[in-house]
C-alpha cells in the first residue's frame, strides 16, 4: 500500500499528539516535524522516528499533506507558501488569526487546487454525530466550555480558544445569517478575555447562548439543542447523548398538566420522565475525535473530495467570532469598586457602568 508522505508543523501539546496519531497509522509516513525550538522537534522527532526541521518551508517537496498546528498568529504566514507548494493542510482551529488571513487561505487553496481541512475536531466527537442524527429542527442552543488555566494558547482568549469550536457546531446547522450578537467578558489573567457569555441570533430564529471560561476550576463540555420535538443534553466528555422526547400525549396534544386529579400528582411526578416527557441516555461509541479528523482529512487528499470541515467553514466560524469579540464587553476582573462577581455556575456577567455606556453611545 502506498503511504501519504505527511508533515507536522508545531511540536506543542496539540502537535505532538497529532505527529503520534500520524505515525501510527499504516497509510501514512510521517516524514518530519517542523518546530522553532531544537528541543521540541528532536523530542518529537526521535519518538517517532522522522526528521525534525526548523522551517514549514523544508517541507516543500518532501510531503503530500501536513497538519498546521502552529500558534494561531502564525497560521497564514505558514500555511500560504505550503499551499503554494503543493501541499495539501489540516490547519488547526481557528484557521487564522483575522478573517483576512482566513480569506487569503481559502483563495490560495482555490488557486493551487489543494484541500484546506480545519480543525474543528468537535465534529467529529461521536456525541456529536449522535446528536446530529436525533436533532429535528433547532430553535435554541445552550453550550458550556469551560476549562481551568493551562498556560497553553495564550496568543488568543476564550473565544478563539474555546468558544469557536461551539460557534463551529452551531453554524453546521445551518442557522442562517447572523443578526445580533451581545457578548460580555471577563480578563483575569492579564491578556485576553479569559470569559464570556454569548448570546447569538439568527435569520431562521434560532438562539443560541455560548459560555466559555478558561479560568473555571473543573473540564465542562456540554450543549443542549432544543428542537421541535426534543430536547438533546451533549456532554462531550462523558460522550453521552440525553434526549427528552414528547410523548404520544403531549405531540396529540391530549396532554393538560392541570387535569392531573391532586391525589394523582404525587404519582405523575415520579413518572413524569418516563411517562410524559420520556428521556433516554445514549453512550456514544469510543473513538478519537482527532483519529478521526485524521481519517476524513486524508481521504479528502486521496480522492479530491471536500473534507467535512473545509476553509470555507472555518472561515465563517471566525466571521462570527471576530464579531464577538467587536461586540465584547469586557471588565477587568478585580478593578471594580463593587465586589467582584465571577459568573460561575449562570450567573451574568459583570460589566462597568462607565463600558456598558461607551456601548450604548
Amino acid at each position: 500500500m502506498s503511504r501519504i508522505k505527511v508533515g507536522v508543523i508545531g511540536c506543542g501539546h496539540l502537535g505532538a499528539i497529532h505527529a503520534r496519531l500520524l505515525a501510527a497509522r499504516p497509510d501514512v509516513e510521517l516524514v518530519g516535524v517542523v518546530d522553532p525550538s531544537l528541543e521540541a522537534r528532536t523530542r518529537v522527532a526521535e519518538a517517532h522516528g522522522c526528521r525534525g526541521f526548523d522551517e514549514p518551508g523544508e517541507l516543500v517537496g518532501a510531503v503530500q499533506a501536513a497538519v498546521v498546528a502552529a500558534p494561531t498568529a502564525l497560521h497564514a504566514a505558514v500555511s500560504l507558501p505550503l499551499l503554494e507548494g503543493g501541499i495539501d493542510l489540516l490547519v488547526e482551529k481557528p484557521l487564522a488569526a483575522t478573517v483576512e488571513d482566513a480569506r487569503a487561505i481559502m483563495i490560495a487553496a482555490r488557486r493551487h487546487g489543494r484541500v484546506v481541512a480545519v480543525g474543528h475536531v468537535e465534529r467529529f466527537n461521536p456525541a456529536w454525530r449522535m446528536t446530529v442524527e436525533r436533532a429535528g429542527r433547532v430553535v435554541a442552543i445552550q453550550a458550556a466550555r469551560q476549562a481551568p488555566f493551562t498556560f497553553r494558547s495564550m496568543d488568543v482568549g476564550a473565544v478563539l480558544d474555546l468558544m469557536i469550536h461551539d460557534i463551529d457546531l452551531v453554524l453546521s446547522l445551518e442557522p442562517g445569517r447572523l443578526e445580533e450578537v451581545e457578548a460580555h467578558g471577563i480578563v483575569a489573567t492579564g491578556g485576553h478575555e479569559d470569559m464570556v457569555r454569548a448570546r447569538l441570533t439568527f435569520s431562521s430564529g434560532l438562539i443560541a447562548d455560548l459560555v466559555a471560561s478558561r479560568i473555571h476550576p473543573t473540564l465542562q463540555r456540554t450543549i443542549s439543542l432544543v428542537s421541535t420535538d426534543s430536547v438533546i443534553d451533549v456532554d462531550f466528555n462523558a460522550k453521552t447523548v440525553t434526549v427528552m422526547s414528547p410523548s404520544g400525549g403531549v405531540r396529540a396534544g391530549s396532554y393538560v398538566a392541570t387535569d392531573v386529579p391532586p391525589e394523582q400528582r404525587a404519582a405523575a411526578k415520579e413518572a413524569f420522565f418516563t411517562d410524559v416527557l420520556p428521556r433516554e441516555t445514549f453512550t456514544a461509541p469510543d473513538a478519537n475525535a482527532i483519529a478521526c479528523e485524521h481519517d476524513d482529512f486524508l481521504t479528502a487528499v486521496t480522492t479530491g473530495r471536500a473534507p467535512l470541515v473545509p476553509a470555507s467553514a472555518g472561515a465563517a466560524a471566525l466571521e462570527i467570532a471576530a464579531r464577538v469579540l467587536d461586540t465584547l464587553a469586557c471588565t477587568r476582573f478585580g478593578s471594580s469598586r463593587e465586589p467582584a462577581v465571577v459568573p460561575l455556575g449562570g450567573r451574568p456577567f459583570p460589566v462597568h457602568a462607565a463600558q456598558s455606556n461607551r456601548k450604548t453611545a
